[in-house]
């Protein structure tokens, strides 16, 4: 990943940062992202400020998407990846009793922003990289569904669409375009939702919750040229869950 632009979003916390620290201590420059300007602490992690840069945008909004990529291109010039892994999980988000503004939220932000960062992102590889790859973050929920995560589980499915569908059109110039289906991960965001880890780890092959860094090195592999063979596939890391 050596002198690689990556775009990684929702990047200030859990399997985000996890993945930019990965990727920066492999050479890339890194742009990290979330919809607060409160979390630019976070660049005090990095020794070298001039292969680290922040960018405050919500990704449910194309303006401030435009905005990121105008920022990217002032900034480095070229964009060579992309990690889209921002996402919300608003809670409850059960059948019974997730609200019309819980659902219309992890649509908009899961579904329409990873849909925008795609489409933004993609073609700025296309124009400006010459070996692009993409990694989407869906969910083994998107797999196999979820019912107290209903919205959750299908914006993740419609990720593994999305992933499909990017990497046939972006074949000339060829983006690759790979999905990360990360199991019950050790992140605020699962932790957010008070759910008991021995409801998921007691039906899983290796019996543990995994680190946010297990799933960072997957996603540097799909991104890096040791999988310029593979495109359009969905890999799970989930410690066998979805074998069960």
């Amino acid at each position: 990943m050596k002198d690689k632009i990556v775009l990684v979003t929702g990047s200030t916390q859990g399997i985000g940062l996890a993945t930019a620290h990965r990727l920066y201590s492999l050479g890339a420059s890194v742009v990290l992202n979330s919809p607060s300007d409160e979390d630019t602490f976070i660049l005090e992690q990095f020794e070298d400020k001039n292969r680290v840069r922040f960018f405050a945008a919500d990704i449910s909004d194309e303006v401030a998407l435009l905005n990121l990529k105008d920022f990217i291109v002032s900034e480095f010039g070229k964009l060579d990846c992309l990690v889209a892994n921002a996402g919300v999980l608003p809670t409850p988000a059960g059948i019974d009793d997730i609200s019309d503004e819980n659902i219309s939220r992890t649509i908009d932000v899961n579904l329409k922003g990873t849909f925008k960062s795609l489409k933004i992102f993609g073609r700025l590889i296309q124009e400006t990289s010459q070996t692009g790859s993409i990694v989407n973050i869906t969910s083994v929920d998107g797999i196999i569904g979820e019912p107290y995560g209903v919205i959750y589980s299908a914006t993740k499915a419609g990720i593994i669409s999305f992933t499909k569908s990017f990497a046939r059109k972006f074949n000339e110039p060829l983006v690759r375009v790979n999905a990360v289906a990360p199991g019950l991960i050790d992140t605020p965001l699962s932790t957010s939702t008070g759910e008991d880890p021995s409801w998921t780890t007691d039906l899983s092959v290796i019996r543990r919750i995994g680190a946010p860094e297990e799933v960072a090195a997957t996603i540097v592999f799909l991104l890096s040229q040791d999988a310029s063979f593979i495109t359009g596939q969905v890999l799970a890391v989930d410690g066998g869950f979805t074998l069960k």
